[in-house]
């Protein structure tokens, strides 16, 4: 019977289900003559990758062989997954294009309890692996599988989805008159602005922005606005103003959808959307 040495959970905030399946752990060339030679065996499903010892023997006795044939040095595996669609997604450097490096020597927190998940913490560095579409390497040692008695161990990589600055710009080709045109969700949300602009069609519109405030990439957006009008007060609304709802459940961006800006000396992410009218 095989039995499970370890495991790794892949995460990502910009899924909806938070598994990141599009990312596969692939297994370095150096590593896999071992695995090989003592018939270990890998399995990857639902964004989660096993190992397993197929022996009969006790995993710690075995696990404590191999340490002795790899001389303190890990298991290596490679984290492979569309590059563009990493970088567009998650939340590194916008100019990075260096890959991740992660550790069992690093984890998140450093203590827990066996059978605990331990959160591998990501470091961002240079390219040691020219394979196309490698965004990181996993290093496991087996001292650390020792310590904690090679029993139901469960690391977990989680990636968090890029934030960024919203921005609509609101372009009236209609009859439609605005009197107050405001962009809010229903927890009451206000975006700033408008301020008027002149769109590079020389096209005249409206800008909103988020402000302060950034908004993590969704794969199914649950963060929706939507535009509406305050009408002022009259005699039949008992001097009180109304909202008009324009349009219910505004664009939202897509990955890959953003423009780099600058603000004094910084730069920062902000995805425009246009909205007409």
């Amino acid at each position: 019977m095989n039995k499970q040495l370890f495991q790794i959970q892949l995460l990502h905030g910009y899924f909806a289900d938070g598994l990141y399946q599009y990312c596969k752990v692939l297994v370095d060339s150096d590593t896999k003559k071992l695995m090989d030679r003592y018939k270990l065996l890998t399995r990857m499903r639902d964004g989660i990758f096993s190992v397993y010892m197929t022996c009969q023997d006790g995993a710690v006795a075995f696990v404590s062989y191999l340490n002795d044939q790899l001389q303190g040095e890990p298991l290596r595996f490679l984290l492979a997954a569309n590059e563009e669609q990493f970088v567009s997604i998650t939340d590194v450097p916008f100019d990075w294009c260096g890959q991740m490096g992660f550790s069992s020597k690093l984890t998140i927190p450093e203590n827990t309890p066996s059978g605990t998940p331990l959160q591998l913490k990501a470091e961002l560095g240079n390219r040691t692996v020219s394979q196309q579409n490698v965004i990181g390497v996993i290093c496991i040692y087996l001292d650390d599988l020792l310590v904690m008695g090679c029993n139901s161990i469960c690391y977990v990589i989680e990636f968090k989805a890029r934030a960024m600055h919203w921005v609509y710009y609101l372009i009236n080709r209609s009859q439609t008159k605005l009197n107050n045109p405001m962009i809010c969700n229903k927890e009451r949300y206000f975006f700033d602005g408008p301020e008027s602009v002149v769109l590079s069609n020389g096209e005249k519109g409206l800008s909103f922005n988020s402000g302060d405030r950034l908004f993590p990439l969704e794969q199914v957006p649950t963060k929706l606005f939507d535009l509406v009008d305050r009408l002022p007060a009259s005699m039949h609304t008992e001097f009180q103003p109304v909202e008009h709802c324009l349009i219910q459940g505004l664009p939202t961006p897509n990955a890959g959808q953003f423009s780099v800006r600058q603000k004094d000396t910084k730069k920062y992410m902000c995805s425009e959307m246009y909205i007409y009218l």
